[in-house]
């Protein structure tokens, strides 16, 4: 497309999408008391870690209103975390790492964006790690 502006042109470049869909399923201030950490002290009593979780869906799934499977069942994402933060692991690096890989096992998911946040280390806000991953083509 040109426009013409004070006898110039201007040339503007559409981007042009494959599909211009994107679907996602999302968790959201999932909230969950588990032991987590390095220190001796997060190993004492459970703390809470929040989850903020959105699914972005292939577009290639057809969905059907009667059939679980065709489905992201948010359960099984849910089963997914508690199965990792049974690892006893220490960093919400690792955890952030081994939750995205596991989800994206799933042929559904084309990617993910997570957030986890620790909510009883500071006395006013939280720490946490964000990760954006997408399946490798």
């Amino acid at each position: 497309m040109n426009i013409k502006k004070n006898n110039k042109i201007i040339k503007i470049f559409e981007k042009k999408t494959i599909n211009d869909k994107v679907q996602k399923v999302f968790i959201k201030d999932l909230i969950i008391d588990k032991i987590f950490g390095f220190y001796p002290k997060e190993k004492e009593k459970p703390q809470k870690l929040k989850f903020n979780i959105k699914l972005e869906l292939n577009n290639n799934i057809t969905f059907n209103d009667s059939d679980l499977k065709s489905i992201v069942d948010y359960d099984d994402i849910i089963k997914i975390i508690h199965s990792i933060l049974d690892k006893k692991i220490n960093f919400l690096e690792i955890l952030g790492e081994q939750i995205t890989e596991a989800i994206l096992e799933n042929d559904k998911i084309q990617a993910i964006e997570m957030r986890i946040e620790k909510l009883d280390i500071l006395k006013k806000g939280s720490v946490g790690f964000e990760i954006n991953k997408r399946r490798k083509s």
